[in-house]
């Protein structure tokens, strides 16, 4: 390349280097976090790794009380999303 051919170098503005910091420290801080929420999964895993009896209506089970946990959660996740469902369904504006 000739020195005519070459793109001339942009002086960075004051705006454009804050703006690309902020976005390096933003991905430093979802790094972070990410390894904290990682870190606090596996203590819960380690902590409720031991086995409970669980009393149903007609009977009664052993299971790992994380396993308890996991099904829970993903139940009330999901009856939160069916009467989320239900509710913007039956309050939605009329066609």
């Amino acid at each position: 390349m000739t020195e005519e051919e070459r793109p001339l170098e942009v002086e960075e503005t004051r705006f454009r280097r804050r703006l690309r910091l902020t976005h390096r420290t933003g991905l430093w801080i979802a790094v972070v976090g990410a390894v904290a929420v990682l870190v606090y999964l596996i203590l819960l895993i380690v902590e409720n790794s031991h086995r409970v009896m669980v009393h149903y209506v007609f009977g009664t089970g052993h299971t790992r009380l994380i396993w308890l946990i996991i099904v829970c959660g993903i139940l009330g996740w999901c009856w939160g999303i069916a009467t989320s469902a239900i509710i913007r369904r039956r309050t939605r504006r009329p066609r």
